[in-house]
């Protein structure tokens, strides 16, 4: 599962289940050290997540590897089900179409379509970001599609998928505050309550990334 942000992670690992054996891959655009993340800390205590890989400048993973797709053999070889790849908390931006960290989720794609993975896309979706570029779908979504040559973006029932988003896969993500429960959930500091569609469509990817594993 291919994550432009940091705060989509929980929700995706939460659609997964902690049944799987799953790994978690951290790829530049945010923070550079992986034991920053509350989230990861937490997944990993909670048994959401089997090991954790810090690629190229990222450092602090169990596992450190020099490229995306050497990330992605080694959790292939080590036997996981499924990797969920994400930059660290926070994210690096310029407020362009092309200078933003997201767009580490679009080699993530590429680098697992050639490898013979199957990649998915979580959305980034919001109904109260103050920034136009970021409201409904964001743009660094798009823009990552721009640059991905093959990959399924998961999509939540019940909202509309935007026209300009092309083909998605509709999930049933309705069970996703149940799913959750007892996980930290935030989004640009804001919560559950607030951005309910941003951790739906994060959820759904975690889904159908379930689905296809088992």
């Amino acid at each position: 599962v291919c994550c432009s942000l940091h705060s989509q992670v929980a929700p995706v690992c939460a659609g997964l289940g902690r049944d799987l054996g799953v790994g978690y891959i951290q790829v530049p655009g945010g923070a550079l050290p992986v034991p920053l993340s509350d989230t990861v800390r937490a997944l990993r205590d909670a048994s959401y997540l089997e090991t954790t890989v810090a690629v190229g400048p990222c450092f602090g993973g169990e596992v450190a590897c020099v490229s995306t797709a050497s990330a992605l053999v080694a959790c292939a070889r080590a036997g996981l089900d499924a990797v969920v790849c994400a930059i660290g908390p926070g994210i690096v931006g310029t407020g362009s179409r092309y200078g933003h960290g997201a767009l580490a989720a679009a080699e993530v794609a590429n680098a697992a379509g050639a490898l013979g993975g199957s990649p998915i896309l979580a959305p980034r979706v919001s109904a109260v970001d103050e920034r136009v570029r970021h409201r409904g779908l964001s743009h660094h979504t798009l823009a990552t599609l721009e640059l991905v040559r093959s990959a399924t973006v998961a999509w939540p029932q019940g909202l509309e998928a935007p026209r300009e988003l092309g083909p998605v896969e509709t999930v049933d993500a309705s069970g996703w505050r149940e799913a959750c429960d007892g996980l930290t959930l935030s989004h640009m500091g804001r919560g559950p309550d607030e951005e309910p569609w941003f951790f739906a469509a994060a959820y759904a990817a975690g889904l159908l990334a379930r689905a296809r594993a088992v």
